[in-house]
């Protein structure tokens, strides 16, 4: 007997994840989720999983408002799942010749009712004693903002869309979407095919790969990212809020169970240097010198760090687009796609979910219409996304 499914969701990241819930609670038939290998495989599961508003571009920015909102209620919401989201609050730190930008961006912000601020210097460092703040020329401040589990968001998605009668199927690769006269079949997989004409692209890294039999060639490169681990001091075991420090081009965040500071990468330069040709080849590899280099800019912005361990140093994979925003469209008859986050995946991925079953769907609102900025053929018009403004150093990246 054949098999057929009514929508058939390809990726169980959180974005994946996210997506076939949705589509279960708009009742949109036989939804079934594949995932080539366990949930949260790709960018899902390593991330330090920073979820924030502050963005150049007022259409991230008001689809990360959105996000941040249902993060803030995601057990009511989706079933009494955890996210793991910690409301710890995040600070912006930026050097002289990015004051301007930084205002511009929380009056926009504002405008838009985000709770941010410009605050003084000494208020980050009262809320963050072992900062060094000499360099530092301005600050904004988002209260409502902090950091998840990206695979445990990921897992309360898969389970809660589980509960609404989403089958989700882990070591299944998809082998080739199957197309009639331009519009989708069915999908191939080791065990068999699938019978649907509605398939989604959530894969992630791996897009440009999965799309070539197709003739789509994804401008996604599968990029390497690195984390490093430190442990703070007794003295500075209280957790703290998430820094975004745009001097050094890094991000860290606090653990909430132990007394640990991750920090991440936030310098564009690294992506080409960092990349694979085939994110297959990503094997929890460390690139050379990156980590030592961010953990002397954790200790250079926090000195006191010196007196607590190095713990760890890992890495997790990232697919990022030229402009480093997502690809978000309806590429032939009954295929779509979500792919491309460039790392902004997770914190997006409650609205994501939402606006993209809309729009299989057919339905529209204010949100969905914005959708239309990440649309597949902006790379072929040459028309890619532009922010109205740019920090010096991060430059698309924000």
């Amino acid at each position: 007997m054949t098999e057929i499914a009514d929508i058939v969701v390809i990726g169980g990241g959180c974005i994946g994840a996210s997506l076939a819930l949705h589509l279960a609670e708009k009742k949109a038939g036989k939804v079934i989720l594949l995932e080539q290998k366990d949930l949260a495989n790709g960018a899902s599961g390593k991330g330090i999983g920073i979820i924030r508003t502050h963005y150049t571009h007022p259409v991230l920015t008001k689809l990360a408002q959105s996000s941040l909102k249902l993060f803030h209620n995601f057990r009511e919401r989706f079933g009494g799942y955890d996210s793991g989201f910690n409301n710890c609050g995040y600070f912006v730190l930026v050097g002289e010749a990015d004051v301007q930008t930084l205002k511009s961006i929380v009056l926009m912000h504002q405008q838009l009712n985000i709770n941010v601020e410009l605050v003084e210097q000494g208020t980050v460092k009262a809320q963050v004693p072992l900062l060094n703040i000499n360099d530092i020329a301005a600050v904004a401040y988002e209260p409502d903002s902090g950091y998840g589990s990206p695979p445990k968001t990921t897992i309360a998605f898969a389970n809660r869309a589980i509960d609404l009668g989403v089958e989700v199927r882990t070591q299944t690769p998809v082998l080739e979407v199957k197309l009639d006269e331009g519009k989708v079949k069915a999908v191939k997989t080791p065990t068999g095919e699938i019978m649907t004409r509605t398939v989604v692209d959530c894969v992630g890294p791996w897009a440009r790969k999965f799309t070539q039999h197709l003739g789509l060639d994804f401008p996604v490169m599968a990029v390497v990212e690195h984390v490093v681990v430190q442990e703070r001091p007794k003295e500075f075991s209280q957790p703290h809020p998430v820094i975004s420090d745009l001097v050094n081009l890094c991000y860290f965040r606090s653990d909430l169970e132990q007394p640990y500071t991750r920090i991440g990468n936030s310098n564009p330069k690294y992506h080409s240097k960092f990349s694979l040709a085939d994110a297959d080849d990503f094997n929890g590899q460390i690139f050379p010198n990156i980590c030592e280099e961010l953990h002397q800019k954790l200790i250079n912005r926090c000195p006191s760090l010196k007196q607590g361990k190095l713990v760890e140093t890992y890495s997790g994979i990232w697919g990022v687009t030229p402009d480093y925003q997502p690809i978000i469209d309806q590429l032939l008859p009954g295929l779509y796609c979500a792919v491309g986050f460039s790392g902004h995946g997770y914190k997006l991925s409650p609205i994501i979910g939402d606006l993209m079953s809309s729009l299989i769907l057919g339905e529209t609102n204010e949100l969905v219409d914005l959708l239309k900025l990440f649309r597949f053929s902006r790379f072929q018009e040459n028309d890619l996304v532009k922010s109205p403004y740019s920090y010096s150093q991060a430059r698309g990246l924000r």
